[in-house]
């Protein structure tokens, strides 16, 4: 369902953050008292009639092809395969909250989830932010691949052990690149310029890596502070900067192409574990399939969104994208990411 209204969850339970599973992971575990908590917001018995809600997040807009897909397909397919039993609802332009926001909700059992990206998930499980590393994948095809390695599998594994159930990981969001107030070229021209990051770390060092400087902002923030000259530029895939119409407070766009974005759809381990078996089946393939159609439509679209974007004003600016990735080399020892990127490329033979 489209909602307008943000809903607050009462008695919102705060978590600390603690060691998590796998090598150098770090997670949100709940103290006792908040464990015991999350019991009182378990799923209750299915009754055919709509026993179970479970509220997704995402900081795009209702026009975007991942907005569309949760609600078309996703939503859709759910509601009928149960029966109404279980009835989602999917929220645009975070109003549940920001990505951590919520995934702190979830982390103690509330029905809710998000769609988001390995760099957040890093805050509990350190290793899966090499997945949004600076060029660890330059197609969606090859972006793919990395899910299906045996290295991702343990570290899903290492999530979901911290309180999530990852749905899919296949909500491909396009690849990113820079929007700017002043032509880009290469890493110098980044020099002085402040860059909105998400605060994901990894994002965060591969635009210091850049050039850039950065600053913190969440996304529904980032018009705003473009508009008043607190930022000058974003990284961002091409659907986005449609969606919250970067050619108003942009001028040029360099195609730099530092991240293929493939986001996952994750929700609590505890609601979903309360879920009957066949429940928990449809909901996993009702959003790979969402995942699949939201994917396919961003990557037939992006000649449109180019489009718009150049007819509202944006100039492309032709930049030396071999100068970026070699300055964005050091970020996986930076990040300590070397190893489980050999890791990554062995199973891939490169």
């Amino acid at each position: 369902m489209k909602k307008t209204l943000a809903v607050l969850l009462a008695g919102a339970m705060a978590a600390s953050l603690t060691a998590c599973g796998g090598s150098g992971a770090s997670t949100a575990q709940t103290t006792a008292a908040a464990a015991a908590d999350s019991k009182n917001e378990a799923a209750p018995a299915s009754s055919g009639s709509g026993s179970y809600t479970l509220k997704v997040n995402t900081a795009l807009s209702e026009t975007d092809p991942l907005f569309i897909a949760l609600t078309d397909v996703f939503e859709k397919n759910v509601e009928e395969k149960t029966n109404g039993d279980v009835q989602i609802e999917v929220y645009s332009g975070s109003q549940l909250g920001n990505d951590e926001d919520v995934l702190e909700q979830a982390i103690v059992g509330a029905g809710v989830g998000v769609i988001t990206d390995p760099g957040r998930l890093s805050n509990y499980v350190y290793d899966i932010g090499v997945l949004q590393a600076p060029y660890i994948a330059e197609s969606y095809d090859e972006a793919l691949k990395l899910f299906e390695t045996e290295t991702y599998k343990k570290m899903e594994t290492e999530v979901e052990n911290c309180g999530f159930q990852i749905l899919s990981f296949n909500y491909y969001q396009g690849e990113r690149e820079l929007f700017t107030k002043n032509p880009v070229k290469g890493p110098a021209d980044l020099k002085g310029q402040r860059i909105r990051s998400s605060g994901s770390q990894v994002v965060t060092s591969t635009l210091e890596a850049m050039g850039a400087n950065t600053s913190v902002l969440a996304w529904s923030e980032a018009y705003q502070a473009l508009q008043q000259q607190v930022i000058e530029g974003v990284e961002v895939h091409l659907s986005a900067a449609v969606g919250s119409s970067m050619q108003e407070v942009t001028k040029y766009l360099a195609f730099t192409g530092h991240q293929q974005l493939l986001t996952g759809l994750v929700i609590s381990q505890s609601w979903y574990s309360k879920l009957p078996e066949e429940y928990q089946t449809i909901l996993k393939e009702a959003s790979y399939e969402a995942g699949k159609s939201a994917s396919e439509n961003v990557i037939a679209k992006n000649d449109e969104y180019l489009k718009t974007l150049t007819d509202g004003g944006i100039q492309v600016v032709e930049c030396d994208k071999e100068a970026f990735k070699t300055a964005c080399d050091k970020v996986y020892d930076e990040m300590k990411y070397s190893e489980v990127k050999a890791a990554i490329d062995a199973e891939l033979g490169r």
